[in-house]
């Protein structure tokens, strides 16, 4: 047989047949390149749902509707609550979004549910036309101003806007200056 169709071996001192090093070279590089394409092919998905995540924008900044203006009464302070759904990552969050509005006839203000003074939740009082901080006795105006009690400042106030007639907030408190 012409020696080109015949494997090559190699034979050892002691008599051994050895493979030839290219094949067995060939061999390892072809089944090591065959396990990194399967393992690609399985790392790729894992690694994308790993990071998509944290690559999407966070809602935490996010307008939420509270519901129509033409609905709140003038000059009487109405407590609205919604539901909201906050996805950060991989973390989705159900919460409340409370804010007490007011609607006089040039401006609407939107407040943080939460006394200035120790964080207590006050609520109105209709015959006095105030609200009322039960914890230590705050009491404010209807623009949100301190009238008596020990709050430092007016209460906080949330963002807000009014886009085709309905009302929306970020309902993370600014605080007002006295």
């Amino acid at each position: 047989m012409p020696d080109g169709n015949r494997a090559q071996f190699a034979v050892s001192e002691t008599g051994e047949v050895i493979e030839s090093e290219p094949r067995r070279r060939f061999m390892s590089r072809l089944f090591w390149g065959a396990m990194g394409i399967v393992s690609a092919g399985i790392a790729a998905p894992i690694v994308s749902y790993l990071i998509a995540p944290l690559l999407r924008p966070s809602e935490t900044k996010d307008w939420v509707r509270m519901g129509r203006v033409e609905d709140l009464p003038l000059n009487t302070p109405q407590r609205l609550e919604v539901a909201r759904r906050v996805v950060e990552g991989w973390v989705t969050e159900d919460s409340a979004v409370t804010a007490w509005v007011v609607r006089v006839p040039d401006k609407i203000y939107v407040f943080d549910p939460h006394c200035t003074h120790l964080g207590c939740a006050y609520r109105w009082i209709e015959q006095e036309k105030e609200f009322f901080c039960p914890c230590h006795a705050g009491v404010f105006s209807l623009t949100g101003k301190v009238v008596s009690g020990p709050p430092p400042r007016p209460l906080d106030l949330y963002a807000y806007e009014v886009r085709e007639g309905a009302l929306y907030v970020v309902p993370i408190p600014i605080k007002q200056v006295v």
